[in-house]
């Protein structure tokens, strides 16, 4: 029996794009062939194709609208939803107009990223011609980009700035980037699915949209570069292991939440972490978290104290709040390298 409960526990701890590439591919009866280096399933009846999970690819990549195989045609018109997974020597892939679909498990709708720990693909292309997805500077989204299902890790930018207009940002977009150092968002996200910045491990800053209401499982897993993060006044509730293997000095939470945290929240956490929450909210707090918890009234005053080392950039603002400014700032004060500055 105790070997039954040693499993469950550690369920909820694997990994969003982790298992058995045939036991999470919904139990497709289609046997995985190999056609001109790439794994593909194929669909007899339909004379279609999907890029099948488990690939590995050198180099740049130009996915084929059709294969042959048998003397048969098949239009490829799918990829499954890890199928490069951890592929390091994949450094560039071009998605056809045919290819309408990433496949993903029953139940795990917002996985639409197969190049999950891609480390050296530096840029995702789609046909202009495909109905359902589109690239932009090198991203992959949905056709109306209103979804960003992946972020080429290997991109060596150390900041992006996700387009205004995208309300949904899926399973692991960002993960495991080697390079990223700040990401901010616009107000248009709603929701955000699990991991997506978990083992970005130069992650330093990350501004979120307001407009979110709810913080997803592993949100930042293993960021061991964040030092602050500003938690917006919508959001009301907390996924498993948010800030797990984190660094945190100080999480500030600005909203009001109906009910209890989750017992899991704060995993792995080291607890000289100094969480500030609205007064109401101290009481919650401190059933999940056994470290400092204060006011939010008192975040304006100890940010004066936090150093620039945060960022690589030369100067670090933050506002009057104690929220890191992205960019350029407007005119105004601002709290800069532990001391206040006036920008015009």
């Amino acid at each position: 029996m105790k070997y039954i409960f040693l499993l469950l526990f550690m369920v909820p701890c694997l990994s969003y794009a982790q298992g058995d590439e045939d036991g999470w591919s919904g139990g497709d009866p289609n046997p995985t062939v190999s056609i001109d280096g790439l794994l593909y399933k194929l669909n007899t009846e339909e004379h279609s194709a999907k890029v099948a999970n488990g690939n590995r690819w050198e180099g740049e990549l130009l996915i084929p609208e059709q294969v042959a195989y048998e003397g048969e045609m098949y239009t490829v018109k799918q990829i499954e939803w890890i199928a490069f997974k951890d592929c390091s020597t994949l450094t560039k892939v071009t998605i056809p107009k045919t290819v309408v679909e990433i496949q993903h498990y029953a139940g795990w709708e917002d996985c639409k990223n197969p190049f999950v720990g891609c480390t050296n693909l530096e840029c995702i292309k789609v046909d202009d011609d495909n109905p359902s997805m589109c690239s932009d500077d090198g991203v992959l989204f949905s056709k109306d980009k209103t979804q960003l299902y992946s972020y080429p890790v290997g991109a060596k930018a150390a900041n992006y700035i996700v387009p205004d207009g995208v309300s949904f940002i899926g399973i692991n977009a960002f993960k495991a980037s080697p390079f990223l150092e700040s990401v901010e968002m616009p107000n248009s996200v709603q929701r955000m699915a699990g991991g997506i910045f978990s083992n970005c491990k130069k992650l330093k800053s990350v501004r979120l949209s307001e407009s979110i209401t709810y913080i997803p499982a592993y949100l930042f897993d293993n960021c061991e570069s964040l030092r602050v993060i500003d938690i917006p006044q919508n959001v009301n509730g907390f996924g498993e292991s948010v800030f797990r293997w984190t660094h945190l000095s100080a999480l500030v939470v600005r909203g009001t939440f109906e009910e209890d945290l989750r017992n899991d929240t704060f995993n792995c956490i080291d607890e000289s972490m100094v969480i500030y929450v609205q007064r109401s909210e101290i009481p919650k707090f401190k059933k999940v978290f056994s470290g400092s918890i204060r006011p939010i009234e008192e975040y304006t005053t100890e940010v004066l104290s936090i150093k620039a080392d945060v960022s690589t950039t030369p100067l670090v603002h933050f506002d009057l709040q104690g929220r890191r400014v992205m960019g350029q700032p407007k005119p105004g004060i601002y709290v800069v390298d532990g001391k206040k500055q006036v920008v015009k």
